[in-house]
């Protein structure tokens, strides 16, 4: 993840922050968070996203399907804390986009404990294949944004 996920190269805005709170049974035999915990609290801060940008998601028989994610670990987390996700999103393609995740410590904006990205493939249910992003949840993405020149940023 670039220094500044939000840079116009590469067309990634914030879109929301979540505070979670870290639980006691997040944490592992060796004294942190569990590994897998990362994930969930991604999983969670993008749920809280669809809920605020597109409740109805499924209500068609098509939505939103995790095709990729991954974490790249920088920093132990241990109870008690509270981490703040800052979710960003990128300029959707046909039927995909991507998220960036940046997890970082409520009190201290400085503390970074991992970075994230998943993929998002809108897909219908029946078929099993992917569909074009609807324009009802399209208006709440990203734009691509142009130069001076027309060309993207």
């Amino acid at each position: 993840m670039p220094a500044d996920p939000s840079s116009p190269t590469d067309d990634f805005h914030l879109m929301l922050t979540v505070s979670l709170p870290v639980r006691w049974g997040d944490m592992d035999a060796q004294g942190h968070v569990n590994n897998v915990q990362y994930f969930r609290f991604t999983e969670q801060a993008r749920i809280e996203w669809f809920d605020r940008f597109v409740p109805d998601r499924h209500h068609d028989g098509k939505g939103p399907v995790v095709a990729q994610t991954s974490c790249r670990f920088i920093r132990s987390i241990v109870y008690p804390a509270t981490i703040e996700i800052l979710i960003y999103c990128a300029v959707p393609g046909r039927s995909s986009f991507r998220h960036r995740y940046l997890l970082r410590d409520a009190g201290d904006a400085t503390l970074h404990y991992a970075e994230g990205e998943a993929v998002m493939v809108w897909v219908d249910q029946a078929t099993q294949k992917s569909t074009p992003i609807p324009e009802r949840f399209r208006a709440n993405l990203p734009e691509r944004r142009e130069g001076g020149d027309g060309r993207p940023l």
